[in-house]
């Protein structure tokens, strides 16, 4: 492939990168939780339900609790990290073929 081509396919995956302010990188979880109180419906089985962006840092695991009102744009920013990563790898490779043809 000749690098003018190689930049024109940079130059549109940079167009298709998402605005990186929305973004976040994790996943959500469903955690299934006593609340502690004697006499609550989830001492008899059935578990709260709460929802958790789970984020590795450093080699250990982070929970952050989300609110059921900031569950669906949390999605989003976790979809338009993982979009912008997608990216990011084919700017990289179209970067290390710019490299080895420019010689």
């Amino acid at each position: 492939m000749n690098g003018r081509r190689l930049l024109n396919r940079r130059k549109t995956a940079l167009s298709n990168m998402p605005h990186m302010e929305e973004s976040i990188r994790g996943s959500l979880v469903i955690m299934n939780r006593f609340c502690g109180k004697p006499n609550c419906r989830c001492r008899k089985g059935q578990k709260h339900k709460s929802i958790y962006l789970s984020q590795s840092q450093r080699g250990k695991t982070r929970m952050i609790y989300i609110p059921q009102a900031a569950v669906e744009k949390t999605k989003e920013y976790i979809k338009n990290y993982l979009r912008a990563k997608g990216i990011l790898n084919i700017i990289s490779d179209i970067n290390i073929k710019l490299l080895l043809t420019r010689r």
